[in-house]
C-alpha cells in the first residue's frame, strides 16, 4: 500500500510539473506573437519611411540628369580623356621608360581614374603592372603634367590652381638618400658610390644622374611652354636631395633653386623679426 501511495504522489508531482511547464510554454508563444507583432509594426513604417526617402532621391536624381542633359557631359569626359592622353604621348616621349614601354603610350580616364599602357596589340597595362620604380615615376609625372596642361588650358573655366608639388621624385634612382646628412650632393654622390660597390649595384651612379637632369630639364621645359601658350608660367615645386644639376634647356638650375636649400638650415627656415 505504501509503494502504490508513492506512485501516485510521483505522479501527482509530474503532472503539476507538466501543467507548470505548459503553463509557461503557453506564454513564450503569446510573448512570441506579440513580438512578431511588434516587429512588423516597425517594418512597415521603416519600410514606408524607406520607400519615401527613395522615391524623393530617384525624384532629385532624374532632375540632375537632365539638368545635366544640356552639358552632354559623357561626352565631355570622353573629350577631356583624349586631349590628356594626346599630352601624355608627348611628354612622356621625353622620359626614360623600359624599352618594352617605348614608345610610351598612356591612356587616362576621367571616369574610373583607370591610367594604363596600351600595347600595338592593343594590350593594356595597368600601372600596377608596369615593373620599376622608374616606371612608375614617369607615369604619375606624365600624367600630373598632362593633366595640369589640361587644366591649365581652360583658363578661367577650372578652378584649379597651375601648382604642383613633388616631393623627392629622384629617390628611386638613390633609394639610399633618405639617410642623406651630407652637407653637399656632392658628397652624398660619392658615399653613393661607394655603397653602390660594397652591394655590388651595376647601375652607374652617372647614368641615374642623367635621368635626373633629364626629369628636372622636361619640368622647366614644359613651364616654359606653358608660359608661351598660355601667357602665365605654372609653378612646380620640388623638395628633392638633388642638387647643382645641369639642364639641357639651357636654364640655371641656381636661378630656379634660388637659393632654397636646407641641408644647413633645415628644410623650414624661420623668418628672423
Amino acid at each position: 500500500m505504501t509503494a502504490l501511495n508513492q506512485q501516485i504522489t510521483e505522479i501527482e508531482k509530474t503532472e503539476k510539473q507538466l501543467a507548470e511547464l505548459k503553463s509557461l510554454y503557453e506564454s513564450i508563444l503569446m510573448q512570441k506573437a506579440k513580438l512578431f507583432m511588434l516587429l512588423d509594426t516597425l517594418n512597415m513604417a521603416d519600410d514606408a519611411e524607406l520607400e519615401k526617402q527613395i522615391k524623393e532621391i530617384t525624384k532629385k536624381i532624374k532632375g540632375i540628369n537632365k539638368d545635366l542633359e544640356q552639358y552632354d557631359v559623357q561626352k565631355g569626359l570622353e573629350n577631356a580623356s583624349a586631349k590628356v592622353n594626346e599630352y601624355m604621348a608627348e611628354i612622356g616621349s621625353h622620359f626614360e621608360f623600359e624599352a618594352s614601354y617605348k614608345p610610351i603610350n598612356l591612356h587616362f580616364s576621367f571616369e574610373t581614374f583607370d591610367l594604363y599602357h596600351l600595347t600595338q596589340e592593343n594590350e593594356k597595362i595597368h600601372l600596377r603592372s608596369m615593373g620599376s620604380g622608374a616606371n612608375w615615376l614617369y607615369c604619375h609625372v606624365t600624367l600630373f603634367l598632362a593633366l595640369h596642361k589640361y587644366f591649365a588650358e581652360l583658363g578661367n573655366k577650372c578652378a584649379i590652381p597651375s601648382i604642383l608639388f613633388f616631393d623627392q621624385p629622384t629617390q628611386v634612382y638613390f633609394p639610399n638618400f633618405n639617410r642623406d646628412n651630407s652637407e653637399s650632393f656632392e658628397d652624398q654622390k660619392s658615399q653613393e658610390t661607394e655603397q653602390r660597390k660594397i652591394l655590388k649595384v651595376e647601375q652607374n651612379i652617372d647614368e641615374d644622374i642623367e635621368a635626373v637632369e633629364n626629369l628636372f630639364s622636361q619640368l622647366s621645359i614644359y613651364c616654359n611652354e606653358v608660359e608661351l601658350s598660355n601667357g602665365f608660367c605654372p609653378q612646380i615645386i620640388v623638395t628633392d636631395h638633388a642638387d647643382n644639376l645641369t639642364l639641357s634647356n639651357g636654364e640655371s638650375f641656381e636661378a630656379l633653386v634660388n637659393g632654397n636649400r636646407w641641408r644647413t638650415r633645415g628644410l623650414i627656415s624661420p623668418i628672423e623679426v
